[in-house]
């Protein structure tokens, strides 16, 4: 009988459900078992300048291709490192696969003394993985060589069907252990276990709802995309062809140039004519609902829970009564199916008032800037006027994702990401290395299955990000130079976090952050050709220059754009969640972010 070891089997197995980067940092308690990696054809190693940052990529690996990103870390230090980003996996509901080295196992069994241990007398070298336990929906603790392998696939089929992180703890001496070969030919069963019952009852209850009503819509949220539901839900709303609307995490998932996409909806503060259009409608169907404060405007979506409907990840809810057994994916397929022949709602799509129609919108700048100084309601729009079909875009935590949400993207088929609902500054930028190496894998899976044309097969990666958030995170710049990735970031340089100036303390020190030269990044981590590939931008019209370039646009490198904002200048939205508190309104005028007059 031909054997393996348990470290290629652990491997091998993660690269047949389509993850082909494993992301960590070396450490003596893994080397041994990273050795396999090499051993699996189609499967590379990525190192992580230090764990979060490997974290924070694997779950923007995940997030792009659709399958787990998985991280590597060693035992203690490497783990407890990792935690947060895991954590915000977790929140976010993304898939990752955390492998620990373990200390081998006679040395778990003896409490020994060994580097990494916080005990000093009869350390338990297992404490770790019982900190991070609250932060995964399963784990493998593999001990006995005989059950590692079900083990192992019960955690990664629990990935999948939770969408959340999952934990292999793999004692080093472990790793080297045989198991057959032949255990690989029975392919990885990852379809849920769903009660079919239960889901033709919900079926027939949402196309009920729908039918009785007369000015339905839906709305769109970000767990469609996270348990892997966007063709199922672009299939079913298309079938419908009723107002649609998304969440400001959702934007994407409906392409904004869909003729049914009404607008982005984050509670009372949208664009004008959005909340009031949605508060008309007489049934709404929610696909997919993340409803966290950043999410929903603070709780300000103001659905009549009696009028609404919703598909959760695993349930269904219609007007009270709960269908238990569902999973989001395959139900949102049954109810594209499901849509009866001839399907003619009586919706009318509403017509949104523009901003010029509407003078008093707080969209409009509420402050003055000199004519030529790029401001934050001037330039989003521009910058999505670059993007592309096919891109990814992140944005991080700050400013930026308040922007990019209300921006109308002009083409179809933009993937945009961001880390609303947990919030961990400094994600998106590891996040953009996760994300450009899953580009660059589904790119090489298109020219294998035909496709040749490079701007048809390869996305481009879009950063945009703060100082302040590129400043906890920018070693990952260097990953994505020497791993040849070729994403294009855009530093927002508004002199700290901003984000936070608004909140509270405008003007304290706390907010400031320690100033950078952006010039001399490419340089620090050898980029090809750095002079070609940094520009400072401090005009509109340098900003402009800078994406007519054709270098920027079809980039052969990576691409850094500063772009310098005055620190006291915020979206408008975000400005307006703020102005709600009492007594802010007069406060931010005597900041210096609204105009006092």
């Amino acid at each position: 009988m031909s054997t393996i070891p348990l470290g290629r089997y652990l491997w091998e197995r993660i690269h047949q459900v389509g993850v082909n980067t494993i992301i960590g940092v070396p450490g003596d308690f893994n080397l041994d078992f990273l050795d396999y990696i090499y051993d699996v054809e189609g499967l590379r190693f990525v190192g992580s300048a230090n764990e979060l940052n490997g974290a924070y990529a694997a779950d923007g690996y995940s997030r792009v291709k659709s399958v787990p990103g998985v991280m590597v870390t060693t035992h203690g230090v490497g783990e407890l490192s990792a935690l947060n980003g895991i954590a915000g996996a977790h929140s976010e509901q993304v898939k990752v696969i955390h492998v620990v080295g373990q200390t081998n196992r006679a040395m778990q069994d003896n409490h020994m003394l060994i580097h990494h241990s916080i005990d000093s007398e009869q350390p338990d070298h297992s404490v770790y993985s019982k900190m991070s336990k609250l932060a995964r929906v399963d784990e493998a603790q593999l001990w006995d060589v005989k059950e590692a392998p079900a083990q192992i696939d019960r955690v990664i089929r629990t990935c999948f069907l939770k969408s959340r992180p999952v934990y292999i703890f793999l004692p080093l001496d472990l790793s080297a252990e045989h198991v057959p070969a032949d255990l690989l030919k029975k392919p990885l069963d990852i379809s849920p276990p769903v009660d079919a019952k239960a889901q033709d009852e919900a079926v027939s209850a949402v196309i009920e709802a729908l039918s009785a009503a007369k000015n339905p819509a839906i709305f769109v949220d970000i767990l469609t995309q996270r348990h892997n539901a966007v063709q199922e839900t672009r299939a079913f709303v298309n079938k419908l062809k009723v107002p649609i609307y998304a969440s400001n995490m959702a934007k994407g998932v409906i392409d904004d140039t869909d003729p049914n996409f009404v607008g982005i909806l984050n509670g009372k503060w949208a664009f004008p004519g959005v909340f009031e259009a949605i508060s008309k409608a007489d049934f709404v169907l929610v696909l997919g609902d993340l409803p966290g404060d950043t999410n929903s405007g603070f709780f300000s979506r103001g659905f009549d829970e009696s009028r609404t409907a919703r598909i959760n990840v695993f349930d269904v809810n219609v007007k009270g009564k709960k269908y238990d057994g569902t999973f989001i994916k395959p139900l949102l397929a049954k109810l594209a199916e499901s849509v009866p022949a001839g399907w003619k709602s009586q919706a009318v799509m509403p017509k949104l008032p523009t901003l010029e129609e509407t003078p008093d919108h707080p969209a409009h700048q509420v402050k003055k800037f000199p004519e030529n100084q790029i401001t934050q309601q001037w330039m989003w729009d521009k910058i999505m006027g670059f993007v592309r079909s096919g891109d990814v875009v992140l944005g991080e935590t700050g400013t930026s994702l308040f922007g990019i949400a209300d921006a109308k993207c002009p083409v179809p088929n933009v993937r945009f990401q961001t880390q609303t609902y947990y919030g961990s500054i400094g994600w998106a930028t590891p996040a953009t290395l996760g994300a450009e190496l899953a580009q660059q894998e589904m790119a090489t899976e298109k020219k294998a299955q035909g496709e040749m044309d490079p701007k048809a097969a390869r996305g481009r990666t879009i950063l945009l990000t703060g100082d302040g958030s590129m400043n906890l995170t920018m070693q990952e710049v260097g990953t994505m130079i020497k791993n040849g990735t070729r994403p294009i970031i855009f530093v927002l340089n508004n002199s700290g976090y901003t984000i936070e100036r608004v909140i509270h303390g405008a003007h304290q020190t706390y907010n400031d952050i320690n100033p950078a030269s952006y010039q001399y990044m490419l340089p620090l981590f050898q980029h090809p050709s750095p002079s070609t590939c940094y520009r400072r931008v401090a005009s509109k019209q340098e900003l402009m220059n800078a994406l007519a370039d054709p270098e920027l646009a079809d980039p052969k490198h990576l691409q850094l754009v500063e772009i310098v904002l005055d620190k006291l200048d915020c979206p408008w939205r975000l400005l307006e969640i703020i102005k709600a508190r009492p007594g802010k309104t007069e406060e931010l005028k005597a900041e210096g972010f609204l105009d006092k007059n």
